[in-house]
Order: C-alpha cells, then structure tokens, then sequence
C-alpha cells in the first residue's frame, strides 16, 4: 500500500458497487436514523446502531449558551460530519483518478452569527458559508489532485447537501503549495503556504 490508501480494493469495491446498483436501484436505498435523549440542560446523547455495533456520543453547549461545556456542540459534529464525508470520498476519489496520498488533513470552518438563532436582529439562523481547506502531500502532479478534489466534491453526499443550502469555498494545498483557492478575499485571506 504505497501512501494512505489501498487504491485497488478501493477502485474494486466502488466499481462493484456501482455495478450492484446499477442492476438493483433498491439495494442503494439506505435509511440511516439516530436518536437522541436529554440528559441535562444542554447535554444530549445519541445511540445508534450500525455495521452491527451500537454506538454512543453526546454533545452539549459552552457554560454562557446554558450547558456544561462536557461535550462538542452541535455545529462541532455537524463540521466533523462533513469533513468525515470529504475524507472518504477525498480517498475514493484518489483511488480512482490514480492520485497518490502520502497525507491528507481537511480543516473545515463556518461563520454562524450567534443573533439570527437568539433573534437579535435580523442576522440569519443558519451558517453563513464553509470553507474546507485541504492539505494533500502526494508524489502526484497538481492535476491528478485537483482531479481527485473534484472526483470527490462531484460524489460526497454531506458536501453537495450543504453546497445547495450555502456557498462552500474551497483552499486546496498540494506539498504546502496553494493550488485552488475559491474563497473570496473578504472572508479569509490566504494562509500562509
């Protein structure tokens, strides 16, 4: 396994997949459900189950927004889901256009105005946008990975959800070298390499 994936399992199980939907639609229909409960003031936890193994988190809100500050807050897990769901595709993606990955980090950050959700104003409920930066190191050329950002934005489910909701920008480094930067100049200016 040169770099971080097995690019041929990889390649191997997306055709697969892809072959098994293709002659059953049904097959791809899945139905994922979590459910919460109310532990204290703001704390919540979650219990699932999946790939056969139950599963626990929980998440509260910051000492001053009335929780206890034990846990991630919402928009946290909300974030991480997201970048969780780039990360996956980011390596399917690599595996199908023969893109290398030594290393791959995602950073993903929102601007949410705190009054739109305490009705103080006339600012907005929701975040603003996300800018998802990555930092890939690879021995591939600069196209094969920006082939495998694109491979992987035309495919995550997370990612394209929220493109429809908000604008996503996205800071693309390949070796310490920014490669695409589609974030506008008023909402962060360009980290240093």
């Amino acid at each position: 396994m040169p770099g971080r994936i097995h690019a041929d399992k990889l390649r191997r199980d997306v055709a697969a997949l892809e072959q098994q939907l293709a002659s059953d639609p049904t097959f791809g229909l899945q139905r994922p459900r979590v459910s919460t409960r109310l532990v204290e003031d703001m704390t919540a936890e979650s219990r699932f189950i999946q790939y056969d193994k139950p599963f626990e988190f929980r998440s509260d809100e910051s000492v001053e927004r009335s929780g206890q500050a034990a846990a991630p807050s919402p928009l946290r897990y909300f974030l991480s889901g997201v970048a969780f769901c780039q990360q996956v595709w980011y390596a399917k993606g690599a595996a199908l256009v023969g893109c290398e990955l030594d290393d791959l980090t995602i950073d993903l950050e929102t601007l949410l105005d705190m009054r739109g959700e305490h009705k103080v104003g006339a600012a907005p409920v929701y975040p603003q946008h996300l800018i998802l930066e990555a930092r890939v190191s690879s021995p591939s050329p600069a196209e094969r990975v920006l082939a495998m950002v694109d491979e992987a934005n035309s495919r995550c489910p997370l990612y394209n959800l929220v493109g429809r909701a908000i604008p996503v920008y996205n800071r693309i480094y390949h070796n310490d070298t920014l490669i695409r930067d589609t974030v506008p100049a008023h909402l962060a200016p360009p980290r240093a390499g």
